[in-house]
Formats: structure tokens, sequence, C-alpha cells
């Protein structure tokens, strides 16, 4: 349901279902100490070549009834009515199976797999009981639930604009691993019903399925994906097809404010595959291909006929092929962008790249070469407790009046331990474009991570904004419901270029701020709640002097 905060829902069960005990992530695994001496490390186990004897699965509740603090009658009632993940889910959710030879990278993987499933609080995979008689070790899988069930009550301020919902969804529906979600949200474009339903693995099978649909004052929206993916870095094939039907209305904005709107219509389907020789010295290549379709029709609405610029129609069919380098290459760590959950952490090189052909004679309303590349690699570097990330990536549609619809992107984000278990943060986040498609906007303000502006403030060709934070981790739980932490901020951003339908830009403007983070390990999703005072330090004098800012995100 989008940004849905669970820590706003209304109601004494739908606080006490995001109560959020820590140790799970931060204390050694159990299974780890109880470990017997003779088990061997786990590459001895892979090099001896030992087989899974068994898999001993363990789904630990909610609460611990065990902890003096969470064993009370609320909490007991919550584990009591809580419907256990089935283990057959677990296991089928493995990349290993008993009588296979231990392998630790697939042991890991699968560790990371149940983490990201997004009903599981956390996971630990251990082996244990090893035979040398039969050179044979069993295996055991310890998750602890997340409550999934949930009344969403969505409450987002930022810019000066206030978004809000409503709904019921729960993404592990009677312990399957499914999510079903129903709800109404008035947001800033648009306001919305919608029904949503997802499996990661039908029957089994590793298929997914997801279908989206929502019925909107402007329009309407249908999504449906259906997809075997590379569920590993060992799977050898990925074969998928998705269909998406939409008509809304799109706004343009400049200051903030909307200058123009017009009626969209998007039909667009596709079906692709993918082979893999597999992983190989823990590094993966995909060779992808895909036929894709895509045609947008614009109008103007009945509110505004005379539409300041109303963009062309587009219609795209084409096949495509790809390839994609990954590197297996993760840390788990704690407090980084969330609080009381362990995150998976690439550093691996991620390389993908592809090339389009769009021709008449398939049925594109022109000819046109469409390119993308996308490429991802993180770094521990000295000193001990930093991290850097970076990303990027170009794409481009070629056509018979040049290179159109052009964007490159870039971001980069700085990670330091500080004062302790506390972190030091610098983010970039740069977009530049060239003969965009006239539906588009690059937009700086609140929504882009320039806090103490109003949303869509600034409109241009290019984007930058570099925003600096000092996050602090707190032991406070207040009745072991929240995690709570603070933080205080700059940002930095500009907007470079000149979009037609927009005033000149204001050049680089700055704010600062300080607010609270609110999360819940123990809830489903991984959901963090901002609440910012944001100071814009320069800038139009009309907009206000302070931002109040209340939103969800998905890290801290």
């Amino acid at each position: 349901m989008g940004a849905i905060s669970r820590l706003l829902s209304c109601g004494t069960v739908s606080a006490l279902l995001a109560a959020t005990p820590v140790a799970w992530a931060q204390e050694p695994s159990a299974n780890a100490s109880a470990n017997p001496p003779a088990v061997p490390t786990r590459e001895a186990l892979q090099e001896s070549r030992a087989t899974i004897r068994a898999i001993h699965i363990t789904v630990d509740n909610v609460f611990d009834p065990s902890n003096p603090d969470e064993n009370k009658a609320l909490y007991r009632w919550a584990n009591k009515v809580h419907v256990l993940t089935r283990p057959q889910v677990l296991e089928d959710m493995l990349l290993f199976a008993q009588g296979d030879v231990f392998d630790a990278r697939l042991i890991d993987e699968s560790a990371r797999a149940l983490r990201a499933g997004g009903f599981i609080a956390d996971a630990v995979i251990e082996p244990v009981n090893y035979d040398p008689a039969t050179n044979s070790v069993d295996v055991n899988v310890k998750v602890r639930d997340s409550w999934s069930l949930a009344l969403e009550a969505k409450l987002n301020r930022k810019g000066g604009q206030t978004e809000w919902g409503i709904g019921l969804s729960d993404n592990n529906l009677l312990g399957t691993g499914k999510t079903l979600q129903v709800g109404y949200e008035s947001e800033i474009d648009r306001d919305q019903s919608l029904l949503g339903y997802s499996d990661p693995n039908v029957f089994g099978s590793r298929v997914r399925l997801s279908a989206l649909f929502a019925n909107a004052s402007d329009g309407h929206r249908r999504q449906v994906n259906v997809e075997r993916p590379f569920f590993s870095l060992y799977t050898r094939w990925s074969a998928g097809g998705k269909f998406h039907d939409e008509e809304r209305v799109d706004t343009i904005y400049d200051l903030g404010e909307e200058v123009d709107e017009f009626h969209h219509e998007i039909d667009a389907s596709g079906v692709q595959g993918g082979w893999s020789p597999g992983a190989v010295d823990n590094r993966a290549q995909r060779w992808l291909f895909g036929y894709a379709k895509e045609e947008h029709k614009f109008l103007p609405t009945l509110e505004v006929p005379g539409t300041l610029l109303l963009p062309p129609d587009r219609k795209l069919v084409y096949p495509w092929i790809g390839w994609q380098l990954l590197v297996d290459d993760y840390r788990e760590m704690t407090e980084l962008n969330d609080m009381g959950r362990t995150e998976d952490v690439s550093l691996g090189f991620n390389l993908f790249a592809s090339v389009g052909f769009a021709e008449r004679r398939f049925g594109s309303d022109r000819d046109a070469t469409l390119f993308e590349l996308n490429a991802a690699k993180g770094w521990e570097p000295g000193p001990p407790g930093s991290l850097l990330l970076l990303d990027g990536g170009a794409s481009t549609r070629h056509e018979d009046s040049g290179n159109v619809n052009t964007q490159v992107y870039f971001n980069g984000h700085y990670y330091r331990r500080n004062l302790g278990r506390h972190l030091f943060s610098v983010s970039l986040a740069a977009l530049a474009t060239d003969a965009l498609d006239a539906e588009k906007q690059v937009l700086l303000g609140g929504d882009n991570g320039l806090r103490g502006y109003p949303i869509r403030y600034q409109a241009g060709e290019s984007r930058a904004v570099v925003s600096v934070e000092q996050r602090f981790f707190t032991d406070f739980y207040p009745w072991r419901l929240f995690r709570i932490g603070w933080a205080v901020f700059g940002d930095v951003g500009r907007v470079s270029g000149r979009d037609p339908r927009a005033s000149a830009p204001l050049g680089t403007l700055y704010d600062v701020g300080a607010g609270l983070r609110l999360t819940s390990p123990r809830a489903s999703g991984r959901n963090v709640v901002h609440i910012d005072l944001a100071f814009p330090l320069n800038g139009d004098p009309s907009i206000d002097s302070v931002q109040f800012v209340v939103e969800t995100k998905g890290s801290f």
C-alpha cells in the first residue's frame, strides 16, 4: 500500500504488534553457542564434501516468553493468535536439500533469502551434529516470525502536503508467505482504492506471482507479473511475463504548484527469459532476452483543455538482449539503515547491460535502438567501521533525430561508525538528462531529498542532492513497542537547465534539521518512520520557514 506506517496504526492491538526487542538481531545465535566443538568449520565441511543428513526447522513466535519483559498477558495473547510460518514454506525457500553436499555459500544465500522474504524477523542457519563416520552433518534452520497482519494507517506529510490511507494487509497469510492487501489511499496526485496479491513461491515451484488492481480518482491501474526468476546465483534459467494497463492524470509542477496536466494512458506488456552457467568462483553471468511492448497516449483533460505542452503519443515494440554479471560478496550488519535487524549489504560488483531494437515492422511507430547500463559496487575502506556504496547507470533511445530521453544517474553513500555505535552518513544523488520525454520532469524538493522545501519545488534538466546526517541509535524502548533513534542533518540541492514549463532555477538550496526515527523489527517489512523538523536556509521568500515532515521510508 505504498509507504505504510505500521507504527502509526490506531489502537492498542496495532501498537502491541509492533513491539521491537532487538536481542535477536544483535546477539550471537543460540545455535552457534550450542554447536559441539566436534563440528568442523563450514570451510572444512565444504572441502570434505560432507553430506546434509537432515534439516531441522525451528520457527520462533513473535515474542519470546522466556524473556521476562515479554512474558506478559498481552504478548502471550499476541503469540497465541499469530499463525506461525509453516515449515514447508521455509523449506521450499532453501537452496539446499537433504542429501546434498554441504555448500557454505548456499547456506549463507538461503539465510539472506529468508530474511529478504519480509515476513521473517531474522534467520540463522548452522551445521550441527557432525558424524565423522559417515561424513554427514545436520543443518539447523532457526527463524523468528514477524507480525504480519496489520491494520495499516498511513499518514505522511512532506513539503507542505499530507497523504493518508487506511487498509488491511497480511504478508504471511495464514503462515503461507503469501501477501494480501486491501486499502484506500489519498495521495498528492490521486485518491485510490486497491487490491493486491502476491505469492513468492507458487506451489513451491519458485514461480512468483503478483497482481495489483486499483481504481483511482483519475483512472485505474491493472498489473500482473508471473516470473520464475534467477532466485540464486546458481540458478541456470529464468522466464516470465508481465502486463500493465493504466490510465492517470500526469501533473506538471513549478515552485511546488500545479501548472499543467494531461491524461496519460499506458499499455505495456512483455515476456523475458534468461540463461546462466551458474556461479563460478562466486561470480554468475547471465544472458537475458525478451520481447516488450509499451504504448503511451496523451490527451488534454476536461479541467485543462489547453495544456501548455501535450506530449506526443509513443509506441515501442522491440526484442531486446542483455547481459548481467553478479559477484557474491555480502556483509551482515546492524544499525546502518535500520534498527534491530540484520541487514545484508552487498559489496559485490553488479553489472547489467541491455539493448533493444524497436522497428516499424514489429508494430512500433518509429525505428529506435534502446540502450541501458547499470552498475553497483561496495567497499569497506579504512578505518574500520567505514562503508562506501556506489551505483550508477545510463539509458537512452536512439532515433532518426538522434538520442532522446537520455538519463544518467549516480548514487553514493558513505557511512562511518563514530561516537561508539552511532553513525555518520554522507549521500549524493545526481541525475542528468537530455531530450527527456515530455511527460517527465526532473524535480527537486521535499519529496526527493531537500527536506526543508515544498515538494516538486524546482524543475530543470539535471539534479544533484547531497545530504549529511549524524545518526544516533538509542536503547530507549517505550513499553517495548518501538526502536527509537534520532538524527541531525543538512541537505544541499540544485537543479540545472531549463524546463520550458517552469520558472528558472533558483540556484543552490540549503536546509538543516533534526528528527526522530521509529521502527519495529518484529513487524513485517522494513519501514522506518521519519518525524522531522527541517529549516530552509534560502529559496523563495513565500515558502514556510519550517517544514514539518512525517513520512515512512525503507531506511533510516
